[in-house]
Formats: C-alpha cells, structure tokens, sequence
C-alpha cells in the first residue's frame, strides 16, 4: 500500500472553510470520479485506484491519499499535485 499523507496550517476563517471543502468535494467527484462523503470538516472519498479523507479544522488541514497498486508508481506526481492543490485551496 502507498500512502500520501500531507498537513498544513491556515488561516481560513470558517466561511472560506466551508467554500474550500465544497470545492475540494465537487472537484473529487465531478474531475477525479469519486465518490465523495462529507460530514462536517470532514471527506471521505473513494475513486478508481485511490480513496482518502480529507480534515480540515480551524487552524490546520490533514489529508491521506492511498494509492492503488496502478496508481503506485504515480505517486510522486500525484503527491507535488495534490501540493499544489493545497496551496490553491488554502490561499482563498
């Protein structure tokens, strides 16, 4: 099993919050074809060849990514776009 783990600090207030997971949950499911679960700061999510969960709370957002046996030798790439991802989120 491959895993990607990521966390960071922020300084969303709760509005821009909820706008990032309502983005984050549209574009797992309507981009990527997974489905997507939320409950409150939480998603949980499951597509072909990769599921995770996405947390983000009031000062920090802690995501796990794990990968399929397909998308294994991918990972370095997935992880630098799921970085950069993070970075676009997190600045709104």
């Amino acid at each position: 099993m491959s895993v990607i783990r990521l966390s960071r600090c922020h300084q969303l207030d709760q509005a821009a919050r909820e706008a990032a997971l309502e983005r984050l949950a549209a574009h797992l499911g309507d981009t990527l074809g997974a489905s997507v679960a939320r409950e409150a700061r939480t998603i949980q999510f499951d597509g072909s060849g990769f599921s995770g969960t996405v947390t983000l709370d009031a000062e920090r957002v802690v995501g796990e990514v794990v990968l399929g046996l397909i998308m294994r030798p991918l990972k370095g790439v997935i992880t630098k776009e799921i970085e950069a991802g993070l970075d676009d989120y997190l600045a709104n």
